[in-house]
């Protein structure tokens, strides 16, 4: 591969894509003047000329826009940094690890800093990603932080971890993060035209439209979607253009392909599988920073195909290579970092970085034994959930469909809810058939089935739909109480079966006049704090060291203070019982659809934030989206994530 004529290429083109965002802007400056001028003059035969002002206005609308908005959310991608970044993706900083593995992480990372000349980054491990992947963050020298997968680790050999490294300190030494976080506020810029047109052709508080407004907004929000597919497009254009440049700049530093395109080649068969995805939720909210974006082959990927990047580092297309777990014999010294040495001993300790390369051990063994037979365990379980669900949508009687609706509901746990199911499906000849596909089910799919099942019932005539209310409670008292659990799900099923078409909703939300949850009135603060507090013993967390406080309340105080409340020196209530439980979700769901969607995010974010390496348990997942159903708000796209991550 000749990497300098890749380089000097891949930065003319990025130039010359950058010139044309530039043009887009003025391209929709002027789109926008002339349908608003065809506007007027079809609204206004009979003027002479336009109004004073007119065209300098809609400019300065635009720029307004476009420009503002860039600026403010540039500001907003700066607050925390790349460690910032590392921790939202449950990454945890490693420094002086035991870990051999880590260890040899820590002295590449050295390596490829003297190799580059460029500052030496912190350095994180996402010790629950068993994909190979791994990115770079950051703003400047200050707050660079360079984050890998624990698979990469026990899966690429040394100087394939070279190569991975290499790849991302191409993108610091190419100047790529502050380039990537400008493009994603020019394109956020241009998505605010859109939205002002959308607002526009909305109606009023007494759902009164105005066409005029309307048409405007109609107007806006055609050049404002176009311009934001075309800032879209270019965006993932300059992206992978970057990937060209750093996947040479990897060559450069290593001075080999073979790291680096068997890395590639590792990628490209690891992501048939579904090892090969990345499991947290907000994986996909950094895709355009990751070594490479699973799944995405549209035009608006923000990497290139892995084949044309295999190709144009090895010289040809080389097939997918197994990235078997390898067992190795790793003995990395444990050196100082680079960081904490003083400028003058950079030098001394370069010579001692790269003579201490260990080569990789054989593969095999034991380890990967167990990883196999784990991986064909894995399978078979997903296999087993695709033959279940597709026998559970076939089912079409009412009396299959109740009854399947009561297993989703029931605890699989519970010996005395188990035996109550069994006797109501006695008639049915296939009953022991769907609690066994039900079982069968992964956990991330059980709310999906659930909802969908309410949904086809809730067309049902009245009497069938209160039949099937009546039911549900009976099997959930089965066991003589009503668990937070229990209570939660019958609720989401009245709601879901009342709300649907077919029946009224319990309540009708009215307009709220405030715009955020930090507002609210001490009225309705309380209702939020008592709805919390019964969904905070969802959320599990580590138990804090001190033992002063329950792992919920820690959940509850963040909450609470993102609603305005002082929570320095209160406990969280008690949780509230059935009637206060009501009481409490009656009045949130009386709030605008704006506050409840705010709120509903707060509890997603701040379980995502106290959760076990940024990950949600299926149980708590499943509270946060009853409580989302029950008041009517689509779900964060952090939380859909999570049911997503196994279909």
């Amino acid at each position: 591969m000749r990497f300098r004529q890749h380089q000097g290429a891949a930065q003319t083109r990025t130039l010359q894509l950058m010139l044309w965002f530039g043009v887009l802007v003025v391209a929709l400056t002027l789109a926008i003047n002339l349908l608003l001028a065809l506007l007027y003059k079809a609204l206004v035969p009979v003027s002479i000329g336009f109004p004073n002002l007119f065209f300098e206005t809609n400019t300065a609308v635009v720029l307004l826009f476009v420009v503002g908005g860039a600026i403010v959310e540039t500001q907003r991608l700066r607050a925390g940094g790349g460690e910032r970044v590392a921790h939202w993706l449950g990454a945890v900083e490693v420094t002086d690890p035991d870990d051999a593995l880590e260890r040899r992480l820590l002295n590449v990372v050295d390596e490829m800093a003297i190799a580059s000349a460029q500052p030496v980054p912190r350095v994180f491990v996402m010790r629950r990603e068993d994909a190979i992947n791994a990115f770079v963050a950051g703003w400047g020298a200050d707050d660079i932080a360079l984050t890998v997968t624990r698979g990469a680790l026990e899966r690429l050999n040394r100087a394939e971890l070279q190569g991975l490294v290499a790849h991302e300190f191409g993108h610091i030494k190419e100047d790529d993060l502050p380039l990537s976080m400008r493009m994603l506020a020019l394109v956020w810029g241009l998505s605010l035209i859109h939205g002002y047109g959308q607002s526009l052709m909305r109606p009023n508080h007494e759902g009164q439209v105005n066409p005029l407004t309307w048409l405007v907004g109609l107007v806006l929000t055609a050049a404002g979607w176009m311009g934001w597919l075309a800032g879209r497009i270019l965006q993932a254009a300059i992206s992978r253009q970057r990937e060209f440049l750093a996947d040479a700049s990897a060559i450069q530093f290593t001075r080999t392909r073979d790291g680096l395109g068997n890395v590639l080649r590792k990628i490209w068969h690891d992501q048939k599988l579904l090892a090969g995805r990345m499991q947290h939720p907000a994986a996909e909210m950094v895709a355009a920073m990751l070594m490479h974006e699973p799944g995405q082959t549209h035009l608006l990927a923000c990497h290139p195909r892995l084949s044309e990047r295999i190709r144009r580092v090895c010289g040809t297309v080389l097939p997918p290579l197994p990235a078997r777990l390898l067992r190795e014999d790793v003995s990395e010294p444990r050196r100082p970092r680079l960081a904490s040495l003083p400028e003058g001993a950079l030098a001394a300790d370069a010579a001692v970085a790269w003579s201490g390369s260990v080569s990789p051990g054989p593969s095999g063994g034991t380890q990967h034994d167990l990883i196999q037979a784990h991986s064909e365990g894995w399978q078979a379980r997903a296999h087993a959930d695709r033959e279940s669900r597709a026998r559970l949508q076939r089912l079409q009687g009412p009396t299959e469909q109740r009854l399947l609706l009561l297993a989703l509901m029931m605890d699989a746990g519970n010996a005395s809810e188990r035996r109550w199911w069994e006797v109501r499906c006695q008639a049915l000849t296939h009953g022991a058939r769907i609690l066994e596909d039900v079982q069968s089910l992964l956990p991330q799919h059980r709310m999906p089935e659930f909802e969908r099942v309410t949904a086809q019932l809730a067309s049902a005539p009245i009497e069938a739909r209160r039949q099937v209310v009546q039911d549900a409670r009976q099997l959930l008292r089965a066991d003589g109480r009503i668990s937070p659990r229990d209570r939660l799900w019958w609720l989401t099923l009245r709601h879901r079966l009342n709300g649907q078409p077919g029946g009224a909703p319990l309540i009708l939300p009215v307009t709220h006049h405030h715009a955020d949850i930090a507002t609210l009135p001490d009225a309705d603060r309380s209702h939020v704090a008592a709805l919390s507090a019964y969904l905070a013993r969802f959320i599990p967390m580590p138990e804090r060291a001190d033992g002063v406080h329950p792992a919920s309340q820690v959940w509850y105080d963040q909450v609470m203070q993102r609603c305005g409340e002082d929570t320095t020196a209160s406990l969280m209530p008690t949780p509230p019982d059935a009637d206060g439980l009501v009481h409490a979700l009656s009045a949130v769901q009386e709030l605008s659809w704006v506050l409840r969607a705010i709120l509903v995010k707060a509890w997603v974010e701040e379980a995502f934030n106290h959760s076990p390496q940024g990950l949600l348990s299926d149980d708590s997942a499943d509270a946060l989206r009853m409580c989302a159903c029950l008041l009517d708000t689509p779900l964060p796209p952090m939380l859909e994530a999570h049911y997503r991550a196994t279909r």
